[in-house]
């Protein structure tokens, strides 16, 4: 397609998208800040059960995501975005009336399924909404919506809890929660038709139907960057405390979210129009000089130049890895490869402190941190063989890497492109069939 004659990316629909993904986005940050101190003061919980309550929302989030692929498909993306969306509306209500530590840990876990399912079922539902060839750019206006709830969130849940108690900060969540919901009867999601197919095979759940292969090694990728990244969220402020820079690991998340949120107002268009490799290759380099000044570290003005850093290397990488997902799949797997891409993050996310922690504890936090800068050397040589030396643009067929040229209408393969990919299947694009 002639890169001057753009299909449109900013429909009503995108833009309800958006507007979820905000408000069930900042929910989960105004209750993960406050979950462990309210565990504590409320249930007398200890210092490793209160934390479990707070992580009790990423176990129901993780074991839904084993099942969401599939089913979202089977059941319809509009009816379990609704009714999710419904109990995830519900249950900030349910913390109202929640009399114990065991029934806050359950409704922790039902909070968790719902937005495992229901995220599930929306983001599999933009990327059929963004046109094929603005994948790029549309997963980094749609991931927008990631960049303010890290700083959002916990401003919310000091300032409500300090004003109002936790009955305000849950009140606030659930008004945020309900307007999700509002949004997901108001939006209008491409379903997935497939004809021929028995009641068997749509409740049948195979291992392809919990992990795609196809986006499994680009999923590895994320998992690392993963692991990488929960060491700066998991220890960052204890490491500088240590070192005497407190300030400097506040303004650290202050200037990684404002540099990740103008990141991803172009990063995209650059992925569409050059391919996958001009962002990923520079995001991956970036955040290696970042995880590397984290690690030497010498003052706070260091430090802050690790965070912008950080903000346009891994602020740059979670939207184009979900959009290569998403090119590489059929529309009917969509929704099982990018609950591959959720799956792999939250295990990233949720064991690294398992195995950081012990580096930190034996050898201490310039050394833990020059281990990640090795993970990422080690992300980067396993994007290369995965997926990197492969030529990609969104919505043309994956191909070994080859020399481009430019002409009249923008940067073209030397050889066109065919309708199979690298697998030998059909390279065809998503069929849309929008909900009432």
């Amino acid at each position: 397609m002639n890169q001057d004659t753009k299909e449109p990316l900013l429909s009503w629909n995108f833009i309800l998208a958006i507007l979820i993904n905000l408000a069930i986005t900042t929910s989960f940050f105004i209750l993960v800040t406050g979950m462990a101190v309210y565990a504590a003061s409320e249930f007398g919980a200890g210092e490793t059960a209160a934390g479990f309550a707070a992580s009790a929302f990423v176990i129901g989030a993780l074991c839904a995501r084993f099942f969401a692929g599939k089913y979202v498909n089977t059941l319809g993306r509009k009816r379990i975005l609704v009714i999710c969306l419904g109990l995830f509306t519900l249950a900030g209500i349910g913390y109202l009336g929640v009399d114990s530590y065991e029934w806050l840990l359950v409704l922790r876990v039902i909070h968790g399924i719902a937005l495992g399912f229901g995220q599930t079922a929306l983001t599999a539902a933009v990327f059929d909404i963004i046109p094929r060839t603005r994948r790029g750019e549309g997963s980094g206006y749609y991931l927008l919506a990631n960049s303010l709830p890290p700083a959002l969130g916990p401003l919310l849940a000091i300032e409500l809890s300090g004003r109002f108690g936790f009955d305000g900060v849950f009140i606030a969540v659930t008004i945020i929660s309900a307007i999700s919901f509002l949004a997901a009867c108001l939006i209008e999601t491409p379903e997935v038709k497939r004809r021929g197919t028995t009641l068997g095979q749509k409740l049948r759940l195979r291992p392809s139907d919990i992990i795609e292969p196809r986006a499994f090694s680009i999923a590895v990728v994320a998992m690392l960057m993963g692991i990488t990244f929960a060491s700066v969220m998991t220890f960052l402020n204890g490491y500088a405390q240590s070192l005497g820079m407190t300030g400097g690991a506040s303004l650290y998340f202050v200037v990684y979210s404002a540099t990740m949120l103008i990141t991803r107002l172009f990063m995209g268009k650059v992925q569409d129009r050059f391919g996958d490799n001009a962002v990923i290759l520079p995001a991956l380099t970036t955040f290696t000089v970042s995880m590397s000044l984290l690690a030497w570290s010498p003052n706070q003005g260091v430090m802050i130049a690790a965070g912008v850093l950080a903000g346009f290397g891994f602020g740059s990488l979670l939207p184009a890895i979900q959009a290569i997902i998403a090119s590489k799949l059929r529309t009917h797997r969509i929704s099982i490869g990018i609950s591959t891409f959720f799956i792999m993050m939250d295990i990233g996310f949720g064991f690294a402190p398992l195995f950081l922690g012990p580096l930190v504890e034996n050898w201490g936090y310039h050394v833990m941190y020059a281990g990640c800068v090795g993970v990422v050397l080690l992300t980067i040589l396993m994007y290369w063989l995965v997926h990197g030396k492969y030529s990609v643009r969104q919505g043309v067929a994956r191909r070994r890497a080859q020399h481009w040229v430019n002409d009249a209408t923008g940067v073209m393969p030397l050889v066109p492109p065919t309708d199979k990919d690298d697998d030998g299947d059909d390279a065809a694009p998503s069929a849309k069939t929008p909900s009432a």
